[in-house]
């Protein structure tokens, strides 16, 4: 605004001097005159910040300047709507109505009542009217990209906040697959090599084959890591890797797999399929092959030697998940301070696909966990249970 002010002063100063005409009705300025015409000029400098306070300053030395008898000063005309146009485009509403109120005040005053020029009060008015309906279309524009902007800000904000969200939930997955897979290796590598350490001077041969089945097994849990950090690589590097571990994902049918392992080391496992899979997503199938691998090392850990039985349970709405074992086996932690997260990880593994979660002592004296899973358009809120 100060290059436009500098313009001003000099068109102010050309204003002055070659005005009034000799003969005119009207007084030259005196330096009381110079002031006030200043007065009407110099404030458009603030204007930006302070636009109703300067556009009072400037009709103040207006109607000043015209009570003198002085000519109207027309540069003084054009910085008085600059700032009834700043006043009106930037500030609120009621400041708005307020700039307009007092510019029809003023023109009423100067050119109806001190010079009696209606004709002349009209057209200023109506010039000021116009000028006052551009500023309202323009704060209002401003006023919708300034709501734009929050908006974004918010979305951009609220998606911000759910790229952590999915960040941590993704990092919870990833702990709970590390969990299961490392959890049920490490302990059939234990109970493993705990039997051929056993058998080793009278029987090597079984010692070899159990040795063999550790070697196997670990293979198989290096396989389903190097699947679970595959989700982590570069899409480049995975369209490069030919490692077959990123296909072999756990899943309800190979659970023929899981049981051999188990027998192999002498835990006896029973497992019935009832019905036919159909239209179960490959997340679902690979929580339901989780809570299995979890409740059996479970009875590993809890019930070693137990029956156990994994009854899988196939209908149109659900998938049943089943694994009971009796009170026959001995239980390798029977002393030791603290517990696992295995039930409550089942349980929240559940709950996510809105299933229903049961786990607790049966009336022989074993364990029973139970799982179900809506699949289809039965799949609701989950809901849990458990009783101790």
């Amino acid at each position: 605004m100060g290059l436009v002010t500098l313009v001003m002063l000099v068109f102010l100063g050309l204003d002055i001097n070659i005005r009034p005409e000799p003969g005119s009705e009207y007084v030259q300025e005196g330096v009381l005159g110079v002031i006030l015409g200043l007065l009407q000029v110099l404030p458009v400098i603030f204007a930006r910040k302070f636009p109703l306070l300067m556009l009072a300053v400037i009709f103040a030395a207006f109607v000043g300047h015209n009570a003198l008898n002085h000519q109207v000063l027309w540069v003084a005309q054009f910085s008085s709507m600059l700032a009834f146009f700043l006043a009106t485009s930037q500030s609120s509403d009621r400041r708005s109505l307020m700039a307009g109120g007092m510019s029809f005040a003023v023109i009423v005053v100067v050119f109806g009542i001190m010079r009696e020029d209606v004709d002349q009060a009209i057209a200023i008015s109506l010039l000021f009217a116009a000028v006052w309906m551009v500023g309202n279309v323009v704060r209002s524009r401003f006023r919708r990209l300034e709501v734009a902007s929050r908006v974004i800000a918010d979305l951009s904000e609220e998606q911000g906040r759910v790229s952590r969200e999915a960040v941590v939930d993704e990092r919870a997955r990833i702990a709970r697959e590390l969990h299961d897979i490392l959890g049920h290796t490490l302990n059939l590598i234990v109970i493993q090599a705990g039997a051929a350490q056993r058998v080793f001077e009278k029987t090597p041969e079984k010692a070899l084959d159990n040795l063999s089945s550790i070697e196997s097994t670990g293979r198989q849990a290096l396989s389903d890591v190097d699947r679970l950090l595959g989700i982590l690589r570069d899409p480049d590097d995975l369209s490069n890797s030919r490692s077959p571990s990123l296909e072999a994902r756990p899943s309800i049918s190979r659970l023929n797999s899981l049981v051999e392992e188990m027998g192999a080391t002498g835990q006896p496992v029973e497992l019935i399929i009832s019905g036919s899979p159909t239209n179960i997503a490959p997340s679902t199938d690979l929580s339901a092959y989780r809570i299995v691998q979890e409740a059996l090392t479970n009875v590993m850990t809890h019930a070693a030697g137990s029956k156990a039985r994994v009854d899988i349970d196939y209908s149109e709405e659900f998938l049943a998940v089943t694994i009971t074992n009796d009170s026959t086996g001995i239980d390798k932690l029977k002393g030791r301070k603290g517990g696992g997260s295995g039930v409550v990880g089942m349980r929240e593994r559940t709950a996510l696909f809105g299933g229903v979660f049961e786990a607790g002592s049966t009336d022989d004296g074993g364990w029973r966990v139970h799982a179900t899973f809506p699949i289809g358009q039965t799949r609701r809120r989950g809901q849990t249970g458990d009783t101790e």
